[in-house]
């Protein structure tokens, strides 16, 4: 394996182009629990992550939070066992003392003192393998990093050997130029330089982490093998090795390229980290505290599982894949405990092929269980991430799991079971008749809206023939976009969040549009903006980029009814 491949999640097999939602307030045995599931999007459209630009305008800034390398899990080369994060299939927190002593050799021992990275070289930035620390700097004032967030790994073990990758929120701040790579986390002991990081510059995408993703977070990118111990092939250099165990700092390293042409560095400070046979850990400092729950044992099928671990000295942040999401509704299984049992953790379902979030999960940290209702998804194989939007400083512990359900079913029946399957099923809706200006527009909106939250295939199917509605771009036939039990779009729930989760408005032609902010009188309303993310149609960041978007504007999904009733389309706002 090269270090090229290690952080690269999207070569990992074909990704599902869908999405993967849940609702909550559910246990198993009748035991309710108020897990909220705000809904996230809903479209045929993907996130779109864009470089930022930054010209001369001061104080222009880029908030960049650590991409997460993504290693490729079948290569004849990883014949190596890496030491983060120690045995992937450990399933319960660690159970660290309070300080532990790493007893590695020194990492200069394992590093090739003077090499340079292929990427690296052709730089012009003065970073090489051995280098003294003191000569890591950034050479350029223009620009600025900061590590704002705990390191956290995620392993894969999809059949192969597993891999492991590593990242760490930061922040890129920068007045020329830009920043189009994720940067990079590079590491040094004793006053050298060990890592230098991986191989960012060949297809890497700026992304958000997977641990402390408030506000525009990107993730700091590493793999568990060091860049500056490389193995020579005929073709190019691998790296199989990864650095001892032992005290280390670390310092985000993001590459700007200056309106010169010319590229720089910019180094954040150092922060500690540790590796052990557990994995890398930052320091926990005066948050989490006393632990009592644990994680449960690996169950048959589980797909995904995150563990937050601030019950000692250092923080332990580890997510481990197993396998993928195919046609099954897993659910979503979550325990948090605080210092304060009022705090609340906010998880997120992620689709690392477009770093797209599909639904958001606010657990309570009262140390009760809470398993959401089936999260559903459908497509081709991919792996699913879990990302902790939010961790209050009081978080001593946290899990959660992506598995079936606990009776062994996974969705996708056919028959009297296809409601089970439907994105609509048991929705609690603000709009309940739509809201319109015209009567018979509203009307015919009620009756849309019935039967997707009956979850009805054919009233809504012959609702959509009897006008004739045009179905997305391209257009589709009523019979497949309606279907259950439903693909990856989640037409359903877009359809009830569409009319029942915003208020629709006359668009100046006599025809009334949902959402309101797809039309010139609303587009720049908060409150309009405001009904689109509530309502599941775009994330914050989606609405916030296609609101500053002068030409176009809301581009998400929307349903148009004539004056007469007549339902003209369901599809991307034209």
């Amino acid at each position: 394996m090269s270090h090229d491949d290690l952080n690269d999640r999207s070569d990992q097999n074909d990704f599902l182009s869908g999405a993967l939602h849940g609702a909550a307030d559910a246990m198993p045995g009748g035991e309710v629990n108020d897990l909220h599931v705000s809904f996230g999007v809903v479209r045929d459209r993907v996130r779109r992550r864009r470089a930022v630009k930054v010209g001369s305008l001061a104080g222009a800034s880029l908030a960049v939070a650590g991409v997460l390398a993504f290693g490729v899990t079948q290569s004849p080369v990883w014949n190596s066992e890496p030491v983060l994060p120690g045995s992937p299939t450990e399933n319960v927190a660690p159970n660290r003392s309070a300080d532990p002593s790493p007893s590695g050799p020194p990492a200069t021992s394992v590093i090739q003192d003077g090499y340079v990275p292929s990427w690296i070289d052709g730089l012009g930035v003065g970073l090489s393998c051995g280098m003294p620390v003191d000569d890591l700097g950034s050479t350029t004032d223009t620009w600025s990093a900061t590590s704002i967030g705990d390191i956290y790994s995620v392993t894969s073990e999809l059949g192969g050997e597993p891999s492991t990758s590593l990242g760490m929120a930061a922040s890129v701040e920068g007045t020329e130029g830009s920043v189009d790579v994720p940067p990079v986390l590079v590491w040094s002991q004793d006053g050298v330089v060990v890592d230098l990081g991986p191989n960012v510059f060949d297809g890497s995408t700026l992304r958000e982490p997977l641990v402390g993703s408030a506000g525009n977070a990107t993730e700091a990118q590493d793999s568990a093998l060091t860049s500056c111990a490389p193995t020579e092939t005929e073709t190019r250099d691998t790296f199989q090795t990864s650095l001892p165990e032992g005290d280390y700092e670390v310092r985000v390293v993001a590459f700007p390229q200056l309106d010169s042409g010319d590229w720089a560095t910019a180094v954040s400070e150092p922060v500690a980290v540790r590796l052990d046979a557990d994995g890398a850990h930052s320091p926990t400092g005066t948050r989490g505290g006393d632990a009592t729950i644990e994680p449960p044992e690996r169950a048959e099928g589980e797909l995904t599982r995150m563990v937050l671990d601030r019950s000692t000295s250092w923080v332990s942040a580890q997510e481990t894949q197993f396998g993928y999401v195919t046609t099954g509704t897993p659910v979503i299984t979550a325990e948090c405990e605080s210092t304060d049992p009022a705090d609340v953790v906010s998880i997120e379902v992620v689709q690392p092929s477009t770093d797209e979030s599909f639904a958001t999960f606010d657990v309570p940290c009262d140390g009760e269980r809470f398993v959401s209702d089936e999260v559903v998804g459908g497509g081709s194989e991919e792996v699913v991430d879990l990302r902790l939007a939010s961790v209050p400083d009081g978080v001593s512990r946290f899990w959660a799991t992506l598995a079936p359900n606990a009776d062994g079913s996974s969705g996708g029946g056919g028959g009297a079971d296809a409601a089970g399957a439907c994105s609509a099923d048991g929705l609690d809706l603000p709009h309940d008749p739509p809201s319109s200006p015209s009567a018979a527009a509203g009307a015919t909106a009620q009756a849309v809206l019935d039967a997707a939250l009956a979850c009805d295939q054919d009233r809504l199917v012959e609702l959509a023939t009897q006008y004739p509605t045009e179905l997305l771009v391209p257009a589709q036939p009523a019979e497949e976009v309606f279907a259950l039990p439903e693909d990856d779009a989640l037409h359903y729930l877009t359809v009830a969040g569409l009319l029942a989760g915003t208020v629709g408005a006359d668009r100046g032609d006599g025809t009334v549009v949902w959402p309101r902010v797809a039309t010139e009188e609303f587009r720049d309303s908060d409150e309009a903006w405001d009904e689109a993310v509530e309502a599941g149609l775009l994330t914050q960041g989606e609405a916030d980029a296609q609101r500053a978007d002068e030409t176009f504007g809301y581009t998400g999904m929307g349903i148009a009814i004539d004056d007469a009733g007549n339902w003209r389309y369901y599809s991307a706002t034209p």
